[in-house]
Order: structure tokens, then sequence, then C-alpha cells
């Protein structure tokens, strides 16, 4: 390699790493998605840009290193456990959002004058959310557990799963337009019986080089063992003409499989995340900044205009499977973005010539915008709930009907029928005491159908269900569901129905028990506090002091209503 050209790349890389790191460490600040600042930062610099890098076509390289490692932790994530969980969100929601993005898209594609190749990899582009971002926001959120952040989820998983499939069935479409479903079919059988004998050769071979790295004494070769496993799967099925990226994600899927897997995923992250960083760069170098400048109004509107299509659809479904029209919107709104996935099949799209390079640019721009938009778009949806929800009932509508318990009087209401719900339901059985469950999974409620426990199914946020549940008789409410939202907006509908009852809110984490108690809670109980009184009160046994001190200690804790987090130099409340 010549001195000059050596030293072009290495300034090259420096500019590229220095303005990424400035860049993105704003965005942090900001709390913007990182992946918007990365294709900032490639737009800026680029040859549409400043023209500071003259390297594009090797830092693009590097960037193919970044999709066959993302691929490939995907695949070693990948997790059946996870998927059965979740079963429901993503064999239901996650086929009809895929399924109707790609339909409604490719259709108002072919009107627009597209063909059907190219009306079918617009379709396959915007069916796809950003699973990084949508995560992050609900991890951030604490919601991850909740019902939006299951559903978003869930459909997040299958579209994860849809991903490398898309990316095996892109390079067959320019064959379908010049050649007919016949032969392009043909050879999409001839390429998904290759990936079959792949992955059966593959099981054989991967965990015994496997076992062969991992028993070495150098940190170094399990390191390196991951990355050549990674790169020999993707050469194997790049030279039978299939993407590269889908040999990863096999290898990924076979490595997923072995006792392996966790120490695989944790050697590969750092390089993973740096090769992706320069991915994201280099689709940014792809933006014609001109073309922006020429077209924005007409990249934003039809940017709007898909974001509010993705979210339309997740409403319609979060209906379709009886969930409340609140819920549809929360996860709408985390899905109403265009991921990290798509970008790839658009660098696919591009290199066959499939897209026109105009409406790569648009895509490029429309899909960087709808990420930095998704979390300014969610905060505004959660405020626009806070205030309907205080003057409407609308948002928690479930279109299912209920059996009314009105002969209940002084009785308990468990809403949610999971293990604590189940356990007090035994519990007050027992003791001979009234009870109904108010539960909203479908299958929960079969299973205390069963077990002969008076259920009611339906979303207890609505007053129509509540009122179904005897709720201006209660003696108590207690909400063990752990949907942080769900149970705010309960303890809102009960209170204004019931203003006497005494509600007992079940919650996870102790930042929630001020809006509890402000929403209009009797008792909060907060599972990460009692967890540390637990312990604390197990601790003082083991060092002898004695049960009546122990208990007056732990029962202060619990008056004080959890000072002693809050007194702490951060603040309990400070996330």
């Amino acid at each position: 390699m010549p001195e000059t050209h050596a030293h072009s790349l290495s300034t090259s890389i420096l500019l590229v790493i220095g303005v990424s790191i400035i860049i993105v460490a704003l965005f942090t600040r900001l709390r913007l998605p990182a992946v918007a600042g990365f294709i900032l930062t490639g737009a800026l610099i680029g040859p549409y840009g400043l023209g500071w890098v003259d390297e594009v076509e090797a830092i693009q390289l590097l960037a193919e290193l970044g999709v066959v490692l993302l691929l490939f932790s995907l695949g070693v994530e990948f997790s059946i456990d996870k998927l059965y969980q979740l079963r429901h969100y993503v064999l239901r929601a996650g086929i009809a959002q895929v399924g109707l993005t790609v339909l409604i898209c490719a259709i108002g594609a072919g009107l627009l004058g597209y063909t059907l190749a190219q009306s079918l990899a617009l379709g396959m582009i915007i069916s796809l959310s950003s699973t990084a971002v949508g995560v992050k926001i609900l991890k951030q959120r604490e919601e991850l557990d909740s019902t939006h952040g299951r559903f978003a989820v869930g459909v997040l998983l299958f579209q994860d799963i849809m991903a490398p499939v898309f990316m095996a069935i892109l390079p067959f479409l320019p064959q379908l337009q010049e050649r007919g479903l016949i032969v392009a079919g043909s050879k999409l059988v001839f390429t998904v019986v290759g990936i079959a004998v792949v992955y059966l050769l593959a099981r054989v071979v991967v965990p015994v080089v496997l076992r062969w790295i991992v028993v070495s004494d150098t940190r170094e070769i399990p390191v390196l063992g991951s990355l050549f496993i990674a790169l020999l799967m993707s050469y194997i099925t790049q030279s039978l003409g299939m993407s590269a990226a889908l040999g990863a994600f096999i290898a990924g899927i076979i490595i997923s499989e072995t006792p392996y897997s966790h120490q695989i995923t944790a050697n590969i992250t750092p390089f993973r995340d740096s090769f992706l960083a320069l991915f994201f760069i280099s689709v940014g170098m792809l933006v014609d900044l001109p073309y922006l400048q020429a077209n924005w109004g007409t990249v934003i509107a039809w940017t709007l205009s898909l974001m509010a299509l993705k979210s339309l659809i997740v409403v319609g479904i979060g209906l379709a499977i009886r969930r409340p029209l609140r819920v549809g919107l929360l996860a709408g709104m985390a899905l109403a973005n265009i991921g990290e996935f798509s970008f790839v099949l658009m660098e696919q799209s591009r290199s066959a010539n499939l897209l026109p390079p105009d409406l790569v640019n648009g895509l490029v721009v429309g899909t960087s915008l709808s990420i930095l938009l998704t979390p300014l778009l969610l905060a505004g949806a959660y405020r626009l709930l806070a205030r309907a929800t205080k003057r409407a009932h609308w948002l928690s509508r479930l279109r299912a009907a209920h059996e009314s318990h009105p002969e209940l009087r002084d009785h308990v209401i468990i809403v949610g029928f999971g293990l604590n719900g189940r356990n007090l339901a035994n519990l007050l059985r027992d003791l001979g005491q009234p009870f109904v469950v108010v539960e909203m999974n479908g299958a929960l409620v079969r299973e205390a159908q069963k077990q002969g426990i008076p259920v009611i199914y339906g979303d207890a946020a609505h007053p129509e269900i509540l009122q179904a549940a005897g709720v201006e008789h209660a003696r108590a409410v207690v909400i063990a569901v752990s949907d942080p939202i769900s149970t705010r907006y309960t303890v809102r509908a009960v209170r204004e129905l019931n203003p006497t009852v005494y509600i007992v809110a079940r919650t996870r984490y102790v930042a929630e028990i001020e809006p509890l108690y402000a929403a209009g809670a009797t008792d909060v109980i907060p599972e990460e506090f009692e967890t540390y009184i637990e312990i604390a009160g197990r601790i003082m046994r083991l060092l002898g002091v004695e049960n009546e001190t122990r208990l007056q200690l732990m029962n202060q804790c619990r008056a004080r209503h959890y000072q002693v987090l809050q007194e702490t130099e951060e603040g309990v409340f400070a996330n």
C-alpha cells in the first residue's frame, strides 16, 4: 500500500472518529438517538458535505463488517424463550404489522408508478422499525414490562426475525423485474435449499470449533475465534451468491444453542459497536445534501406520512387483538420510525440499482429523521394521554363483552391474575372472603375460569369494567399488574368511582411511589424497596438484633414513606 494512500486512509478514519465523538456526545446530552448522530456525521464530512473524507470506499468496506457483526450478534442473542413469552404479540401483532405495512406500502408505491420489484423493496424497507431506539426508550422509562412495552417488543422481535429474511429476498427482486416470477422463484428456492445445507453442515462444524477455541488460556483466541466464525460463514454464503450478513446470522443462531453464547456476545460487542458506527456514518455519506436542500419539504412530508401510517397500523392491530386504545397509541409511537436494518436494505437496493438514487437519498434522510423524532413524539403522546384521561375514558376502551357482578358487596377487586394476583386470590378463597379478578390477558382469564375463580375480562382502567366488578361497593382494590402506566390510570379511575375505597397498588420501582399516591392510591408496595427491607431484616437477624427491635426498624422505614432512599445524595427520583 503506498504511503500516501495509507496516510490518507488514516486521516479519514481519524476525522470520522473525532467528528462522530463530538456529534454523538452532543446528541447524548440532548437525549437524541446516537444513530442519528452517526448519520449526521457522515453527511457533514462526506462527499456531499464538507468533503473532508477521501477514502469513502475503504470506510464503506469496514462498515460492511459492522453489518456482518450486527447480524451475527442478532443470531447469538436469538432467544426461543423470549419469543415464547411474547408469542401472542410476536405471532399475531408482529405478522400483522409487517405483512400489512409491506402490502399497503407496495400498493401505494405501485400506484405512484414504481415496478413490482421496487414496490416490494420499499414495503420491506418501511416495515422495519428501530429495535435499538424502541427498546432504549422503553428501558429508560422502565416500561419494558408494561402492556404497550410488551406489545412493541413483541413486534420488534418479529421484525428482527424478518430482517435477515428480507436481506435474502431483496437480491432476487431485480431478477423478478427482469426475468419474471418463475425464474426468480426457482432461484429463491435454490437459495433456501443452500441455506438449509449450510445450516446443517455448520451445526456439525461450528460447535467443534467453539470447543477448541474456548479451552484456550489465551484471551485473544476466543475473541479472534468468534470473529473468524462470523466472517467465515459470511464468506461461505457470499460465495454461494447469498447475502454475507445472512451467513453471519446463521452462525449466530447455531452459537445461541451452545453454552458459549453469552461469552461470545461479550467478545464481539466492542467490535460490533465500533464497525456498526462506521456503517451508519457511511450511510450518512450517501446523503446528497444539495438534493435534500432542494426537496426538504417533500422529504419531511413523506416521512411524517409514513410514520403516521405505521402508527395507525399498530393502533388498528392493537384494537383487533383487543388491547386498549392507549396501549396501541403508545406502541404505535414507539414503532413509527424506520429502523437500522432498513439502512442495510437501502444499501442492497442501491448496489443492485433497484431503487433510483434520488429515492434512496430521500429514504436515508427520512429514516434518520424518523429515528430522531421517535423520542419526541413518544414524549408528546405521554403528555397527551395524561391530559386526555383526566377528562375522558375512551382511551381505555376495550371491545369485549364482560360479565357483571352487581351482587358483590364489601369485596376485594384484584386487578391482574399474574403470580401476585393468583396467590392473593387463593388466599382470599381459603379465608372465605368475597373477591373478583379483573384481567386483560385472555389466557389468564381462561386459567382463572378453570379454577372456578370469578373473573372479568377487560381493562381495569375503563370505568365500565370497574363498575361491572362492583367497585362502588368494594372494600378494597388491589392492583397487581406490572404495567406502570396502566396502574396509574387504574388508580385514578377507581378513585373517581369510589372516593373511599382502599387502594393497594403494586409497582416494581420506587420512582413510581409519588405518582401513584398523587393518582389516589391508599398504599403503594414497591417491589424494589420491599426487597431492600427484607434483605435488611435478614441481616439484622443474622447480627442478633432482637425481633421486636428488628420489626420496629423495618416498620419505621416503611412509615417514613421510603425517605431512606429519597434522602440519598442524588435522590431516588433523579432518574
